[in-house]
């Protein structure tokens, strides 16, 4: 045991530190107090490393899920797109706005022109019943005049 000592200097001088430090025991509680401070840190940063880890191999599914749930959402919405465009007929132009087929637009046309015809009738309603109002107004203000002036005279 002394030649495996003698050859190994490192060992051999930490056996004499712990045999000094077993004959004084405050320098050998402060020693062992230094040592489970330490072992407690390795502890902490052992229990760190693995909480990282587990958590780390269970994220990984759920973001594989997440992703594939992602690509067939963004899957399905392309293909129908792409059958909605199939079955309307309709094209999709520079402005991405549906060209509507020639009778649709026909029709629009035809139901606005209706709409402004019937909006100009009503405008035109609403300008005769404001002029007999104006006049109905003036009228009853000259009248109101005259009634004054005819007070003042007499009076």
């Amino acid at each position: 045991m002394n030649d495996w000592l003698n050859q190994n200097r490192s060992i051999f001088q930490l056996a004499q530190i712990l045999g000094w430090a077993a004959n004084h025991p405050i320098v050998s509680f402060i020693v062992f107090l230094f040592i489970l401070a330490i072992i407690g840190s390795i502890i902490q940063a052992i229990g760190r490393l693995i909480e990282y880890a587990s958590r780390s191999i269970l994220q990984v599914p759920l973001k594989l899920i997440l992703a594939i749930i992602q690509f067939s959402f963004a899957s399905f919405t392309q293909i129908s797109n792409l059958a909605i465009k199939k079955l309307t007929g309709s094209h999709i132009s520079e402005n991405k706005l549906p060209i509507l087929p020639p009778e649709t637009y026909q029709n629009l046309q035809l139901a606005k022109q209706q709409r402004l015809q019937e909006i100009a009738q009503r405008l035109a309603e609403i300008q005769k019943e404001q002029n007999n109002l104006f006049k109905e107004a003036t009228e009853l203000l000259t009248t109101s005049k005259i009634e004054n002036e005819q007070e003042i005279i007499e009076k």
